[in-house]
């Protein structure tokens, strides 16, 4: 999704999480993997929703490419 809805978009890991970087802004915690003892190591919806807005995607694109987030 970011490779088409942030063209240009840089990805930083670090030791618990990514940090994207788009048109100057960051998000600074989108999760690396599976850590802990959680059930769903997947990616939670509500990471993704805040990481569109923070970095002010585009919904459409964002919807075209994971339309199972519930974006206004």
């Amino acid at each position: 999704m970011l490779d088409r809805c942030a063209p240009g978009h840089a990805r930083k890991a670090r030791e618990h999480n990514f940090v994207i970087y788009y048109l100057g802004n960051a998000f600074p915690s989108l999760p690396l993997g599976k850590h802990g003892k959680r059930e769903n190591p997947s990616i939670q919806a509500g990471h993704v929703k805040q990481m569109v807005r923070q970095l002010r995607l585009d919904i459409d694109c964002v919807k075209q490419h994971l339309p199972q987030l519930k974006l206004k």
